[in-house]
């Protein structure tokens, strides 16, 4: 389970406003935790615009995964590996260090 990587992720049972439905979600755990743990962190994507810093980065998803759309960062979420389904791609170190620069923006005080 790479940082970085992009699945198909079950995030049903939900309670709004949490994200639900099978949808596509990057890990952003460690990788190294994400071997040892059962658990990963994950931002939801979804394809509503528009892009909001630092709530919603627009993404260029992989080839092959759609249509581009947008990492929703208050939708941060630790989640089971059994709801991660399969893998549509990984992003690239550049988009990761933008993605960590909104987390970070969104968590501080």
């Amino acid at each position: 389970m790479k940082r970085g990587t992009i699945y198909w992720v079950n995030l049903e049972p939900t309670h709004p406003p949490e994200f639900g439905k099978m949808r596509p979600g990057l890990v952003i755990s460690n990788t190294e935790h994400n071997i040892r743990l059962p658990t990963v962190v994950i931002l939801p994507i979804s394809s509503q615009a528009p892009e909001i810093w630092p709530l919603r980065l627009k993404l260029k998803m992989p080839e092959g995964g759609g249509k581009d759309s947008f990492v929703v960062i208050p939708g941060i979420r630790q989640v089971s590996k059994t709801r991660l389904h399969e893998i549509i791609g990984l992003v690239s170190s550049t988009v990761l260090i933008k993605i960590d620069e909104a987390v970070k923006a969104y968590l501080a005080d």
